[in-house]
């Protein structure tokens, strides 16, 4: 019993260790690719001095915008909602569902 005992604790172990190793070895492989395929240079800021006149325009457009959907979320008015559409059922899946339910009845 105690032999048996002791072959099932090295078997886990030896299990418990694989399924650790191998995922300390793919989160080294990932961090490994990670540093490999990154951009080392850095963006350099746009100054307000390079801005061209159409990164202006754009940066107004996208301001005008954003203001406009923060009004549109802040306005209490209240929207009636459409009534949903009315279930057209033919006569055959009236019939069927009819006997369906007709030889589902309690028993």
């Amino acid at each position: 019993m105690t032999t048996n005992m002791a072959y099932a604790l090295q078997i886990t172990l030896i299990g418990m260790s694989l399924v650790f190793g191998a995922i300390v070895l793919l989160w080294g492989l990932m961090a490994v690719l990670v540093r490999l395929t990154t951009d080392t240079t850095p963006d350099e800021p746009l100054s307000t001095e390079a801005a061209t006149d159409a990164d202006l325009k754009r940066r107004a457009a996208a301001a005008a915008v954003a203001i406009a959907l923060a009004e549109a979320d802040r306005s209490t008015e209240v929207h009636a909602f459409p009534l949903p559409q009315t279930a057209l059922v033919s006569a055959w899946q009236a019939v069927m569902r009819s006997n369906y339910l007709r030889e589902r009845r309690p028993r």
